[in-house]
């Protein structure tokens, strides 16, 4: 893994024990081998969507600053793992949420939420 994605996913863990959790369960269950770097940013996606509402608004903000300044980077690995792992997964969970999708969008900034949309899109 590259020392961006690393250092994005540590910055990451470091706002909230449930993402520390998500990260060492999907790395154990790829154990001993490394996992996917697509794998454990789409379980920081997921953990993000599920949590949402009841993540503090605060740390809500940071994440998605965290999301938004990778996505604006300019660091190919980064920009892609953060795309089509985290935002991707985010956008799975929430739009089978009710109103989930509508609030999440809200957070977050320009890029993100292109990405998102294109994806969305058929």
């Amino acid at each position: 893994m590259n020392a961006s994605c690393r250092s994005f996913i540590d910055q990451i863990v470091a706002l909230s024990t449930e993402m520390q959790t998500s990260i060492r369960e999907t790395e154990e269950y790829f154990s001993p081998d490394e996992a996917p770097i697509t794998a454990l940013f789409a379980a920081l996606g997921d953990r993000i969507a599920e949590d949402f509402d009841s993540t503090d608004l605060d740390v809500n903000q940071q994440l998605f600053r965290l999301i938004e300044g990778a996505m604006l980077s300019g660091d190919e690995s980064l920009v892609t793992a953060v795309a089509t792992g985290l935002i991707e997964a985010m956008v799975s969970v929430a739009v089978k949420k009710k109103g989930l999708w509508k609030r999440i969008s809200l957070m977050l900034g320009t890029r993100s939420l292109h990405h998102a949309q294109a994806w969305m899109t058929p």
